[in-house]
C-alpha cells in the first residue's frame, strides 16, 4: 500500500497545539496566538484568526461548528469568532488572573453551554472547570 500526502498546510509560526477536523474543513490554534482556518481539499487558508483582538499568548484550546469558532489560551481568555468570516465577536471570558499566570487550558461547548478547564501555573487561578450557561438571561444582549 502506497500513502502519500494529501496536503501540507504551512502558516504557523510556532507549534500547533490544538486541532479539529470536520468534512474538508480544518481548525488549528498555534503556540503563535493565531488560529487558522483550512480548506483540506485545496490547501487553501480560508482565514487566519488574528488582529487587534487575537490572543496574546499561545492558544490552548479550540471548538468549532458551522457558524462559530471558539478559542482558548494561555492569556486566559475565551474568545468566539465567526466561522464564515474569521471575524471576532466577542470575549466570552476573561479571566482577571489572565497574562499573570492564569490560563484556559481546555474548552468543550454544546449548543448551549461552555466548560473551560481553567488553572495557572503559578498559582494565581485556583483549578476548577468553569460552566457558562447561555441560555442564562444575562447572555442575553
Amino acid at each position: 500500500m502506497i500513502i502519500r500526502c494529501l496536503q501540507s498546510l504551512v502558516g504557523h509560526q510556532s507549534l500547533t497545539s490544538g486541532m479539529q477536523l470536520s468534512d474538508s474543513i480544518l481548525v488549528s490554534g498555534n503556540a503563535d496566538s493565531t488560529v487558522r482556518v483550512w480548506d483540506i481539499k485545496t490547501g487553501a487558508c480560508l482565514h487566519t484568526l488574528s488582529g487587534t483582538n487575537k490572543h496574546q499568548s499561545a492558544v490552548t484550546s479550540l471548538q468549532f461548528s458551522r457558524d462559530f469558532i471558539i478559542t482558548s489560551s494561555d492569556d486566559g481568555t475565551v474568545k468566539l469568532w465567526s466561522m464564515k468570516t474569521g471575524e471576532f465577536i466577542r470575549n466570552l471570558v476573561t479571566l482577571e488572573s489572565g497574562m499573570s499566570g492564569g490560563v484556559v487550558w481546555r474548552v468543550r461547548v454544546d449548543s448551549t453551554r461552555l466548560v473551560c478547564a481553567v488553572g495557572s501555573r503559578n498559582g494565581t487561578e485556583d483549578t476548577k472547570l468553569l460552566i457558562i450557561d447561555f441560555d442564562d438571561p444575562k447572555w442575553n444582549y
